[in-house]
């Protein structure tokens, strides 16, 4: 009897993650994009090696800046085509109730 039962526990297990992942695929190429802008002009910024250099001075910190706030948005903003696939089976039932 206790063999049954040990077999059964193991059926019932479940594979796969328990909870979806927050991040999709989109979220990580933008967090991409943004650590790259955010190299790119720490790397400028170090290479012009000028103080008051026009790349140095003006275009690098925007670069860095434009990282930081496209990882801020890759971290806060739900992925579009995600979002549009959740939306869709809502439509057609409520589509095939209003039919009725």
């Amino acid at each position: 009897m206790s063999k049954h039962k040990k077999r059964q526990r193991y059926r019932k297990r479940k594979k796969g993650p328990a909870t979806p992942m927050l991040l999709t695929a989109y979220n990580y190429k933008l967090m991409l994009y943004g650590v790259l802008c955010v190299l790119i002009g720490f790397g400028g910024m170090y290479i012009e090696g000028q103080q008051f250099g026009v790349f140095s001075l003006y275009i690098a910190p925007l670069l860095v800046l434009g990282g930081f706030i496209l990882v801020a948005i890759a971290v806060f903003r739900p992925d579009p085509a995600h979002d549009a696939a959740d939306e869709k089976p809502q439509e057609s039932t409520r589509k095939s109730s209003s039919s009725e």
